[in-house]
């Protein structure tokens, strides 16, 4: 079995291990918004992972000096520890369902908070429980103290995630004023000029409002063409609107809408003469703004229970996963007083165990999300086995977050290790890198208000917390 000697190497090992376990979840993320059906991602997911997994654990099972207490993979494989095996498989069945738990929990929740959120749960529970069944693992009021911190954490994220809901509610209220669509949208330049030019003055007023100061400026007044509507001379003007500053347009919201209605006929019309009087292949192209993504995963309109719950038995499930990894790999007292092993019979190694692990989340993988392909979560749309090998869009961001976290797992248990147990507990960070990702490129706290952003900020600050005095806690030994 290879073990890293050393502590410095240890270390850049689980940072290397932390940056890729923080930034997997990125390209889940990131399918999501595109439009990929989950099943597809996660299948890719899952068989990336497994073809990563698998052989890592093997070479670093079966390299480097041989011990009576940590024999190699073939040794294991012939000794008695069907139960330790059924373990460490328990734990790739869990494994699977967190990571489905963290894939719908990204659409409800976002990158920034996801993340967080379920490790906090996940600690509290799989810590919890190591500590109950082994009471040598750490000192009981730091451990105590670390839980509590995890437990805040927790707390902090509900009022996160209800705040940002909140705010994200807020700001499409806002947007939805009116759907006015700007004539840079949708007609060339040319077209442009002509619809200007075949105006004459005499109807309508078109006002411009500064958004900073609140005046506005008249310009002349001019007349539509035949297309638009004509309005009683002693109504109110209809007003053609910069929808930077929504706040100040919500009287004319009903108006908006139907001078955009009668914008886009009148660009109908334009375009129906051009097209009668213009050659093929001089024919201008209409630079339409399409809308840059369908969401695979709809959750518009969901209540911030929803959310919390995916995230909980995300978390539950990884808390879960942690005791049981720790029986298949650890010497217990409940072993030999339950004699759950015969005598001179180790343990699993991590990586045997890892090996275990890594097999059964395909298997399951595959089985569960096979079935979703036909009966989708969520109201999604259908899909099939052959929808699926013909799904290229995306396939390389999830075959790469497969890839990043088999090898960011591998990396952790052997840097793990080498560093103990108070170096081993840094990569307990890795959701804050998480949460940076989704704060900095997806950009999910913008307009959602200060009150979301401070309660993530403090969400991250108490799990840091957490993490160092869990650290702290733990008794001399490795993993």
């Amino acid at each position: 079995m290879y073990v890293i000697v050393e502590e410095g190497p240890a270390i850049f090992v689980l940072v290397v291990a932390g940056i890729l376990l923080g930034t997997f979840p990125v390209a889940f993320n990131w399918v999501e918004l595109h439009g990929r059906k989950p099943a597809h991602t996660f299948l890719d997911f899952s068989l990336a992972f497994m073809l990563t997994a698998v052989p890592c654990s093997l070479a670093l099972s079966c390299t480097g000096p041989k011990w009576v207490f940590a024999p190699g993979f073939l040794i294991q494989l012939s000794q008695d520890n069907g139960f330790l095996v059924f373990c460490a498989c328990l734990a790739g069945v869990f494994l699977m369902l967190g990571s489905m738990c963290l894939q719908y929990g990204l659409a409800y929740a976002g990158l920034a908070l996801c993340l967080p959120y379920q490790i906090a749960i996940s600690i509290s529970v799989g810590v919890g429980i190591d500590w109950l069944i082994d009471m040598r693992l750490a000192r009981a009021p730091l451990l105590w103290a670390g839980l509590l911190c995890f437990s805040a954490a927790t707390f902090l994220g509900t009022l996160a995630h209800v705040a940002r809901l909140k705010g994200l509610k807020a700001l499409r209220d806002r947007s939805a004023v009116g759907k006015v669509v700007s004539l840079d949208d949708l007609l060339s330049q040319r077209q442009r000029m002509a619809m200007m030019d075949s105006a004459r003055p005499g109807d309508v007023e078109v006002v411009s409002l500064a958004s900073s100061s609140g005046s506005s400026s008249c310009s002349s007044p001019t007349k539509p063409s035949e297309g638009l509507p004509k309005h009683d001379s002693a109504g109110p003007p209809d007003v053609i609107l910069d929808l930077e500053s929504p706040a100040k347009v919500t009287r004319r919201a009903l108006s908006l809408r139907q001078a955009g209605t009668a914008v886009m006929q009148d660009a109908n019309a334009f375009a129906d003469e051009e097209e009668a009087g213009t050659p093929k292949a001089d024919k201008p192209q209409f630079p339409v703004r399409a809308q840059y993504c369908v969401r695979a995963i709809d959750v518009t309109g969901s209540k911030p229970l929803a959310g919390l719950v995916v995230l909980t038995l995300g978390g539950l499930c990884f808390g879960v996963l942690t005791p049981l990894f720790f029986v298949a790999t650890s010497s217990l007292p409940a072993t030999d007083r339950w004699r759950i092993l015969p005598d001179g019979t180790p343990p699993l190694t991590v990586y045997n165990a890892f090996f275990f692990m890594a097999c059964t989340f395909f298997f399951t993988s595959w089985g569960s999300n096979l079935s979703l392909l036909y009966q989708p979560l969520l109201e999604g749309d259908e899909s099939s086995l052959t929808g699926y090998c013909l799904d290229w869009h995306g396939r390389l961001a999830s075959c790469g977050a497969g890839i990043a976290c088999g090898l960011g797992m591998a990396l952790q248990f052997m840097g793990g290790l080498g560093g103990g147990y108070y170096v081993a507990e840094l990569v307990k960070l890795y959701p804050l890198l998480a949460a940076a990702w989704g704060v900095g490129l997806f950009r999910e706290l913008r307009g959602v208000g200060r009150r979301a952003a401070l309660l993530l900020a403090s969400t991250c600050g108490t799990y840091v917390l957490g993490v160092l005095l869990l650290a702290f806690a733990r008794n001399h030994s490795s993993v």
